[in-house]
């Protein structure tokens, strides 16, 4: 079952491209390591706009990391991969995908090797600047646990959010 719904949402984001793109701010960041979204960390990311070119070949990600009390702003570009997954260099190398596109959220899966070799599961909720709902949020639990990340390791960061907007 879980396999036909990435499939269905897999299929639903090659229409949903266009809505990717735009103003966004993170609501919600859950890892498998949880050292590397805690505060101050470097995946602990405040996105702030994605952009896409024409077919999404290029995915630009504009986000603020919150380190010693200073807000610094970073821009990075991923590149599409045959496989759909996008490819980007940041505290060593990144894979990301959109899994989930509407208008309210958009969810990211997310790969990080850092320059150590340590590998690091992240989920990336992504929203208008809404809190999730406690139905969404057990929602990003049950993925979280379907991806092999553990729900403990949620962490909400919309309200601690400071940087600029």
């Amino acid at each position: 079952m879980v396999k036909f719904l990435l499939l269905a949402l897999a299929f639903g984001l090659a229409h949903a491209q266009i809505k990717v793109a735009g103003k966004w701010r993170t609501v919600a960041i859950i890892a498998d390591r949880a050292d590397k979204i805690a505060f101050g960390a470097p995946m602990r990311l405040y996105v702030r706009e994605l952009t896409c070119n024409d077919k999404c070949s290029k995915m630009g990600v504009s986000f603020y990391v919150n380190s010693n009390g200073q807000c610094s702003k970073t821009e990075v570009t991923g590149y599409k991969q045959a496989d759909g997954t996008y490819k980007t260099q940041y505290e060593g190398d990144n894979t990301f995908q959109p899994v989930y596109v509407t208008e309210k959220h958009t969810v990211f899966t997310s790969r990080n090797v850092d320059r150590a070799g340590r590998e690091t599961k992240l989920i990336f909720v992504l929203g208008r600047g809404e809190p999730l709902t406690d139905e969404e949020h057990e929602k990003v639990e049950k993925f979280a646990e379907e991806q092999n990340i553990p729900p403990e390791n949620f962490q909400n960061v919309l309200a601690e959010d400071t940087c600029p907007k």
